[in-house]
Parts: structure tokens; sequence; C-alpha cells
């Protein structure tokens, strides 16, 4: 049982590795009080923060899914 949960415990750290090259990928819950959401504050999964600028077509996408289980995905961009 130990060996297994050894094995399971290496590959998630080689998938995290290998991911981490590409970009980085955080999902949870889409979160902030009424006074944040106006003032472009954003929480999610309790360990990361997000600040848009007020009025902005990403503040007005947030504040129309906080509450909800979003996915925030960023990775370099194609330079080519």
């Amino acid at each position: 049982m130990k060996s297994v949960l050894y094995l399971a415990a290496g590959m998630l750290v080689a998938t995290l590795g290998l991911a981490a090259q590409d970009g980085a990928e955080l999902r949870g819950l889409l979160n902030a009080n009424e006074t944040e959401r106006t003032e472009g504050y954003f929480s999610v999964a309790q360990d990361t923060a997000i600040m848009v600028r007020p009025g902005s077509p990403m503040h007005q996408w947030l504040k129309d899914h906080a509450g909800q289980t979003v996915r925030i995905v960023i990775e370099p961009a194609d330079t080519h």
C-alpha cells in the first residue's frame, strides 16, 4: 500500500514539474465582498488575489462570475 502512495505522489510531483514549465493553473472559488467587487479586488482559492481596473471588461467578467468556481491559466505568450 505504501508503495502505491509513493508512486502516486511521485507522479503528482512529476506532473506539477512539467506543468510549471508550461505555465500555471489555478482552480478555486472566485470570491469578493461587495466593496472588494466594486474596487476590483477578488480572491481565488484562499491563497491568490487578483486586482483589476474597475470598469474594464475583465472587471465586469469577474463581477459576473463571483461566487463560482473558476479556472485561471497563466502561460507564456507565443512570441513566434
